[in-house]
């Protein structure tokens, strides 16, 4: 008699994780984590992107499961109606605030939901990354044009920064507020620590009946964290950037993002 396969939520970060540098999942991959689906493990994309940005790879994969976007603040099944969507959003009079408080720091802003984005200045990167395609942007000064509570808010600064006191002192009246600094980049997000990928993957287990220690979660960078602190397995890639987050996860893959390390590391986990 064949035995049954232990049921795994498996969460992926995307970009330097499931995605090599061409922004393709591999075909090597992408095979494995279809046979992996049909054996009955539950496959989630876990991101900091909108879902429209993450709509053809979920199509590549031919994925049924949730779906979990701006870092949590928004997750959703397309295919399962009882799956208790998560939308979170940030009050717009906040973020306005705070925004007031940095101003000699931006050199541009941009808020969207998964329909709108208001941004301060066209930038070819955001665009790039957050897809704008099909959406309806505004284009101004958000403290004139924000009109509706966003989901994200990304900042951008005139050089790359790790940190900034003026921001940690605008955030001291919102301690439910972070900031999120990208490496060697200059921009920065801000998020509502109560919303997190870590939290989200919690939530899909529940709902799915699986527990903690039948997670394993990918990433890369510092908004994978949470997820690390609540998986079973956590795997940090080898072409991470951040070489202190090796102590928050379990393993460090067997190869990087461009040589199949998903596939490979995964291969040896589940053997």
């Amino acid at each position: 008699m064949k035995k049954e396969i232990e049921k795994r939520v498996i969460g992926f970060d995307m970009d330097g994780t499931l995605l090599n540098e061409k922004k393709k999942i591999s075909l090597r991959t992408r095979l494995y984590l279809r046979k992996l689906s049909k054996q009955g493990h539950i496959i989630v994309l876990a991101s900091g992107r909108p879902s429209r940005a993450l709509h053809t790879y979920y199509e590549q994969l031919k994925l049924k499961t949730p779906m979990i976007c701006y870092n949590g603040a928004y997750v959703f099944n397309p295919f399962d109606e009882k799956f208790p969507k998560i939308e979170f959003e940030f009050p717009k009079e906040i973020i306005i605030d705070v925004l007031g408080k940095i101003k000699k720091h931006i050199k541009n802003v941009m808020c969207e939901t998964d329909t709108e984005i208001w941004v301060d200045k066209e930038d070819e990167y955001l665009a790039k990354f957050f897809w704008y395609e099909g959406m309806q942007i505004h284009v101004g000064e958000l403290a004139k044009t924000l009109n509706t509570n966003p989901m994200t808010c990304i900042v951008q600064t005139p050089t790359a920064i790790t940190e900034c006191e003026d921001v940690e002192k605008a955030l001291v009246k919102y301690p439910q507020l972070g900031a999120r600094f990208w490496i060697r980049s200059p921009y920065f997000e801000l998020f509502y620590k109560s919303t997190s990928k870590g939290n989200a993957l919690k939530h899909i287990c529940e709902y799915y009946n699986v527990p903690l220690k039948n997670l394993i979660v990918f990433g890369d960078a510092t908004n994978d964290i949470e997820m690390f602190e609540v998986a079973g397995t956590s795997v940090l890639m080898k072409n991470a950037k951040y070489e202190f987050l090796k102590d928050k996860t379990t393993m460090v893959s067997i190869k990087d993002n461009d040589h199949n390390g998903i596939y490979h590391t995964l291969k040896k986990l589940l053997r």
